[in-house]
């Protein structure tokens, strides 16, 4: 189906309008699958194939069927019309009967019969008297007979079913008698009121009635033709016997087959038609909004529940106890190892920085991802996230029809079932810097080794001294102190000092850290919630946008 109204576009000239409320029509239909009801939505498509088919074959056709119940004379009227006896009346009409066309002028009609499944054609090509009765051209006009709508052979109702779809123009012949017929207006008329423009009524037998009597059953069948929905019914008095009311019944053929519109206009009513059942259930509510200040509630939600607090506590301890581990004194540095990290407790130190880069790049998530130990979330962690979920489901679906406020509300809850598992991912694929080591811990473990030999050097002097107890060791000294005293206690002053003044600068470092760790994982949080809640709420939210709106152009 797509692409079929460009296609068309290039062979149908001055059906713009018609192609633009097809090509609507179609948008909407494809905004709307899988959300409004799927009846409705085959008949568009339906619809929109059928267009193309139509405007496909020539425009210089028109297509006039004559339809009506069991003896209502539609046969002996179309032989009148045709000025030839084609045609088969009463008992001489077979029981199998099919429908008959009869063609004016020398345009090709055989691929729109074939479309059409019109076995039984006949082609004029002379002056027949409907020509001799109205000085304008018919070539191009397409007259059917139908067979009775009320038959009891089921082949013979599907068949008028069928092609009072498909033609141009409808006249309904009717009887005296069976003009109020339920079966009538109930299977025809009302379900195509829309398509009033195109169809018209032919009361026959109106010689067997008086001029009382026929304006007395022209004025009942329009009260009920506008009963049925029809604004402004169009009624001919007619009978193929005396002859009364065919000049007025070619006149109104003349003119259609002259405008060259019937196809478009028919074309046009169908799509009306289902545009306002389409419309009825996808309404015409302003788009709902989902504000910023709502998705940030969420996304502190899922903070809450999926431990970020957590984590950016343990990233910042992290940091310190490495950070001491890394630059401090040598003698007293060792005891941190005796400390677990923070987060190799909570399995959150096992994702290298490469491979968290690839997994935040990767569309396909293939990675593995260790499951973190956090803590699970509360239940009042839970219920806010449940909460700030509904939330937004609530505003995304507020005044919309019932199909898209649970198109909505489906596509969310979707997705959500998976939203705890994604949050717990989410956090461990986020890098928390756990290798990540400052390049200023290298100068400084440089530093405080070097402190230490010193410190060493000079209490390994002492001891040299105090156990050889040589006059050739004497210890040189610098104002009264000897230099290796100098060695042991300033290298380990100065070693403390350093520790001291790089354990403030890493705790600097780590607050830095845990708010660069708390950006990056809300970063990915706020990932989480739009692809499992605000996308598919925009989504059907912008398929709801081109129905509505699309809908509006089809119906115009």
């Amino acid at each position: 189906m797509t692409g079929l109204v460009d296609t068309v576009k290039g062979l149908v000239r001055g059906s713009t309008d018609v192609l633009t409320k097809i090509e609507a029509l179609e948008d909407a239909t494809e905004a709307g699958r899988g959300r409004l009801d799927q009846v409705v939505l085959s008949e568009a498509s339906q619809i929109v194939d059928r267009a193309g088919q139509r405007l496909r074959m020539s425009g210089d056709l028109t297509v006039v069927a004559l339809a009506g119940a069991t003896g209502s004379g539609k046969s002996s009227l179309f032989n009148a019309l045709t000025g030839l006896d084609l045609a088969a009346i009463g008992t001489r009409r077979p029981t199998s009967s099919m429908p008959l066309a009869c063609v004016w002028g020398e345009e090709p009609a055989g691929e729109l019969l074939n479309w059409l499944g019109i076995p039984r054609r006949h082609q004029v090509q002379h002056r027949s008297s409907l020509e001799e009765a109205q000085s304008e051209d018919l070539d191009g006009l397409v007259l059917l007979d139908l067979p009775d709508h009320d038959s009891t052979e089921v082949e013979h109702r599907l068949i008028v079913d069928r092609l009072v779809e498909l033609v141009d123009v409808l006249i309904w012949v009717v009887d005296p008698q069976k003009y109020a017929d339920a079966a009538l207006h109930n299977r025809y008329i009302k379900p195509f009121a829309s398509h009033s423009s195109i169809m018209a009524f032919a009361l026959n037998h109106a010689d067997r009635l008086t001029d009382e009597q026929r304006k007395s059953c022209v004025a009942d069948l329009t009260r009920l033709l506008k009963s049925d929905g029809l604004e402004s019914p169009t009624i001919v008095a007619t009978s193929a016997v005396s002859g009364a009311g065919l000049d007025d019944l070619r006149t109104l053929l003349v003119k259609r087959v002259n405008a060259k519109r019937a196809a478009r206009e028919r074309l046009a009513a169908d799509v009306d038609r289902v545009s306002d059942r389409m419309a009825s259930q996808c309404g015409n509510a302003k788009t709902p909004e989902i504000a910023k200040s709502d998705i940030t509630e969420l996304v502190d939600a899922l903070a809450d529940a999926s431990g970020v607090p957590v984590v950016v506590e343990a990233v910042r301890r992290s940091y310190l106890q490495r950070a001491r581990a890394a630059t401090g004194w040598p003698v007293t540095k060792w005891l941190d190892r005796f400390r677990p990290d923070p987060l190799r407790r909570l399995h959150l130190d096992q994702v290298p920085r490469q491979q968290s880069k690839a997994l935040r790049k990767s569309a396909s998530n293939e990675v593995s991802i260790a499951r973190s130990s956090l803590p699970a979330a509360t239940p009042v962690q839970r219920a806010r996230m449940d909460t700030a979920v509904r939330n937004i489901t609530n505003k995304a679906a507020g005044g919309l029809s019932r199909p898209w406020a649970d198109s909505v509300r489906t596509a969310i809850r979707k997705r959500e079932e998976s939203l705890g598992d994604e949050l717990d991912q989410a956090v461990a694929r986020t890098d928390l810097g756990a290798s990540n080591n400052p390049s200023w811990w290298v100068a400084a473990r440089f530093l405080q080794w070097l402190l230490f030999l010193v410190a060493l050097g000079g209490a390994v002097w002492l001891l040299l001294s105090a156990f050889l107890q040589a006059e050739d060791l004497a210890l040189p000294k610098w104002q009264g102190i000897p230099y290796a005293t100098i060695m042991l206690i300033g290298g380990a002053l100065l070693g403390v000092a350093v520790s001291a003044a790089c354990r403030l600068f890493a705790s600097t470092g780590a607050g830095r850290r845990a708010r660069l760790v708390a950006k990056a994982l809300r970063g990915e949080l706020e990932t989480v919630a739009d692809s499992h809640v605000i996308a598919p709420a925009r989504e059907e939210l912008d398929a709801y946008t081109i129905c509505r709106d699309k809908l509006a152009i089809a119906r115009s």
